[in-house]
Parts: structure tokens; sequence; C-alpha cells
């Protein structure tokens, strides 16, 4: 990569230490899998409002994981590191 593109290369990285970005992220998954599940089980008949449902729930952890992780849950962002190990396999 020429280096005059190297500042174009800057991704999402963690705002916090590591621990904390791990449970942050362990939370923000747990969250978002439980919601998933009871929004499709026990959610309402219609399509479009479990669709609206899901959209805001996702939007929502999304909003409050921001200030730890960045964009949170999203592990195609992260270079094959030791944070990324610790964060979005663990």
């Amino acid at each position: 990569m020429p280096s005059k593109y190297k500042h174009m290369l800057g991704g999402p990285s963690l705002k916090v230490d590591m621990h904390t970005g791990a449970m942050a992220e362990t939370i923000l998954s747990f969250t978002s899998t439980m919601c998933v599940l009871y929004i499709i089980l026990r959610g309402p008949k219609s399509m479009i409002m479990k669709n609206g449902l899901l959209s805001m729930s996702m939007m929502t952890l999304v909003f409050f994981g921001r200030g730890y992780t960045g964009p949170s849950m999203n592990p195609a962002n992260v270079s094959l590191t030791s944070s990324f190990f610790l964060i979005f396999l663990f």
C-alpha cells in the first residue's frame, strides 16, 4: 500500500480496555440474540411489525454499544489480532 493512502485504512478499534470491550460485546451479543428470539417467537403476528421491532432493537443496541467498541457486533471490520480473538470469539 502506498504511504499516501495509509491514512485511509483506519478501521474500528476498541475505545476501552480489552476486558471491558469483551464484556460489552458479550452483553450486546447476548441481548441481541434474546431480542431476536423473543420477537420472532412471541412477538406480533405481522411481519412488518416484527421487522420494525428487530430493526429498532438492533439499532438501539448498536447505539448504546458504540461508546465501548465503536461499530459493535461486526467482526468483519476487525483485523486478526489478539483483540479479535478475545472480543469476538469468546
